[in-house]
């Protein structure tokens, strides 16, 4: 692997075990402290809606400023977001604090995985980095939920569980001082990568961003550039083309505009002296439309992140998919030290025992995901992983002891975990890097409105005392969301492979 995958993994370990005390501790921290399970919810849910307000105007925030100082900034804001939980004691700051972490959880939902294939040099690094980084973060993720359960014995006098929520929130600010220092820069990953595999929409030395504001494709070039090395001939027009190349419209690069990194250098050379040729009066002096200025009459264009929003088909299609995700996840996910807690009437040591095993399993299915993907093809992977969730949620419906419980909710949060990586890990991939970031945004978008909605509902039937039905409706949801899937995402997905198979795919075999 690259050094930036290799370093981004490595600080992943601090964000597992960060991650692995906050989750373990808030829920249970909130109920010591006299909150009720429908108020949980709710702290939940407006967290969720913050992050779907802001999660499409973050990702294009990060086109803007660059994926790094996105990410570092979203770690610091969890981290207070944590500390900022262990000190309040009363509705109001639950909610401000919940706010906080939600705006942080939103900068890293929509720059890690991007930031990650940046690194990366070919597809095949793209979905190894990215299972490994889920491995690493949900092993260390049980190393945290250990630590907790040991901190919260060890302090009996503490109100509810702030000592674990304090070691949190240290956790993931020393991960942001770390990455800030280790992390190459976005710019140059390009270059540490190598080549980009033709075809495959990936990262790599050709695709490497402009500086931030300008309006770069995915060849790192402006679209007036590739003209304007024809100037080097003697083309005076291509010169031209170059001063208005910043006023095309830029449709995004296709398997022909890649270019590699010397053939970038040659036409930035090339443009460069057709401008100078320009400016010493070689070429015949031409009308120039001014960059901040348009003809009289002309109708103003969108943005033009708005303009391939509303026009690819593909994103809006995956977008949908993530919602669906999102709304069977929070119906059982974020509240399993709840259902531990209330149905199998565990105490809070015990449940950390399972959340530390419940790390183990995850980590796993995170090492698996990446060969189940290679052994058995994408339409026989997702089938299993959504028909297996599907079938394990409808057997927590029953009633069963207590052991018998804690097991199959483990072993349904690794599959679903696995069912998760696959999806994130495939469509991300199967879309181009200049369609990336918008893609980040909608997906947090789409997959925080249905678990905002999701979690609402479960806050219901917990004010209820009702710790069934949950599981029955997330059963059912999988069963549709597989259907969708398999008509509309499968094809995305099964298309971009076969594309691979025609083409050399670089550092790979």
């Amino acid at each position: 692997m690259t050094i930036g995958v290799r370093r981004f993994l490595a600080t992943e370990a601090l964000y597992g075990i960060g991650i692995g005390l906050y989750s373990l501790a808030l829920n249970l921290h909130l109920l010591a402290l006299g909150a009720s399970g429908g108020q949980i919810a709710s702290i939940s849910a407006v967290g969720i809606l913050i992050m779907g307000i802001g999660a499409l105007p973050a990702g294009m925030l990060a086109g803007k400023i660059g994926r790094k100082p996105m990410l570092l900034a979203g770690s610091m804001l969890v981290a207070a977001g944590a500390a900022l939980f262990a000190t309040g004691r009363s509705l109001p700051v639950w909610y401000a604090a919940q706010a906080v972490a939600s705006a942080g959880f939103m900068c890293i939902e929509t720059t890690e995985i991007q930031l990650l294939f940046r690194y990366c040099r070919s597809r095949r690094e793209e979905s190894r980095a990215f299972h490994g980084m889920f491995a690493v973060f949900t092993a260390f993720t049980g190393l945290g939920n250990l630590v907790g359960g040991i901190l919260s014995r060890a302090d009996a006098s503490a109100a509810g569980h702030a000592p674990s929520l304090y070691a949190s929130a240290v956790c993931i600010a020393v991960l942001s001082l770390l990455r800030l220092r280790l992390l190459p820069a976005e710019r140059a990953a390009g270059g540490s990568g190598g080549e980009s595999s033709p075809g495959m929409g990936g990262p790599g030395a050709g695709d490497r961003p402009g500086p931030a504001g300008s309006d770069a494709s995915g060849s790192g070039l402006r679209p007036g550039a590739e003209a304007a090395a024809g100037a080097a001939n003697g083309s005076c027009d291509a010169a031209e083309a170059d001063s208005r190349g910043r006023d095309i419209t830029d449709n995004g690069p296709g398997d022909s505009d890649r270019r590699e990194p010397a053939a970038a250098d040659a036409s930035g050379r090339a443009a460069r002296g057709a401008e100078e040729k320009h400016a010493s009066g070689d070429c015949p002096a031409k009308p120039s439309v001014s960059r901040g200025r348009r003809p009289a009459g002309r109708v103003p264009r969108l943005p033009q992140g708005i303009r391939r929003l509303l026009r690819n088909r593909s994103l809006w299609l995956l977008a949908a998919n993530a919602c669906l995700i999102g709304f069977v996840f929070s119906f059982i996910g974020p509240f399993m030290n709840v259902y531990l807690k209330f149905r199998a009437a565990w105490e809070d040591d015990l449940i950390s025992y399972v959340y530390t095993v419940n790390g183990l399993v995850l980590f796993a299915a995170s090492l698996a995901a990446p060969k189940i993907m290679e052994r058995w093809g994408a339409k026989a992977a997702f089938t299993g992983a959504f028909l297996g969730n599907a079938g394990l949620a409808l057997l927590l419906l029953i009633a069963q002891p207590a052991p018998v419980f804690a097991a199959l909710l483990v072993l349904r949060s690794g599959s679903f975990s696995l069912l998760g990586n696959l999806v994130d890990s495939e469509t991300m991939s199967s879309l181009r890097e200049e369609d990336r970031n918008l893609y980040a945004g909608m997906r947090a978008v789409f997959r925080c409105v249905g678990s905002s909605l999701s979690t609402m509902t479960a806050g219901f039937f917990m004010n209820a005392g009702d710790y069934h039905t949950p599981f029955l409706i997330a059963g059912v949801l999988l069963i549709v969301n597989f259907m969708y899937f398999r008509s509309r995402v499968l094809p995305l997905i099964i298309k971009r492979d076969d594309n691979l198979r025609g083409k050399p795919q670089a550092g790979g075999a």
